[in-house]
């Protein structure tokens, strides 16, 4: 008798389990409806620049694809930051394995790593705050990408070249770049000298504090 009991609490279980886990492997649960999101106001956010230019397009498009970041990226921020946009011309050098990779559940994840890689949280970072030094930037990932001005251009990565620069959202800067920043081509050089920032997003909010 006390098997049959037992045995039949381990089908309903299961039962209950199997119907209530049916999302995909690597894939995020969907947001409750009537979830409460707080008035943007008068401002401009990261996402509404991004929307409002043709030459960011395929990046929108990135954004919609990683989930959290449509969210993340129209919120209107309290803090200061950079980005790094990667244009369409970015999108298009890399080739046919990119955007085989990125469709897939593991690769949509990588991406949203990706774009995390291309943002510079807590410091304003305009054009002029670089020069022909070879320096490096800790990103959201904390990882580093190298900034260099070339003659009148900035690079990062010794690859990607910042396009247009200096365009203003709220509480941030960004950059429009026309290659990918690869969050494997850490920059590991310890020579290099780092650009001035207050901390980074997951790290102690206040190095005065003691255990900071």
């Amino acid at each position: 008798m006390q098997f049959y009991a037992i045995f039949a609490f381990v089908v309903g279980y299961g039962s209950c389990v199997q119907g209530s886990d049916t999302r995909v492997p690597l894939s995020y649960a969907p947001e409750p409806a009537g979830l409460y999101a707080p008035e943007k106001g008068d401002v401009t956010t990261l996402l509404d620049l991004i929307n409002s230019r043709s030459d960011l397009s395929d990046l929108s498009s990135a954004i919609q694809a990683a989930a959290g970041f449509v969210k993340a990226f129209d919120t209107a921020p309290t803090w200061n930051f950079t980005f790094f946009a990667p244009s369409n011309t970015a999108f298009n050098n890399t080739g046919a394995y990119f955007s085989t990779w990125t469709s897939t559940p593991k690769g949509k994840w990588w991406l949203g790593n990706a774009i995390t890689h291309h943002y510079i949280p807590n410091s304003l970072l305009p054009k002029s705050s670089f020069n022909a030094t070879l320096s490096r930037l800790q990103t959201g990932t904390f990882l580093y990408v190298s900034a260099q001005k070339m003659g009148e251009g900035l690079t990062l990565n010794g690859v990607a070249i910042v396009t247009e620069a200096d365009i203003p959202v709220t509480n941030g800067v960004v950059h429009i770049i026309d290659h990918i920043l690869d969050p494997s081509a850490q920059i590991f050089e310890k020579e290099l000298p780092k650009v001035s920032q207050k901390f980074i997003a997951g790290s102690c909010s206040n190095p005065q504090l003691p255990y900071c």
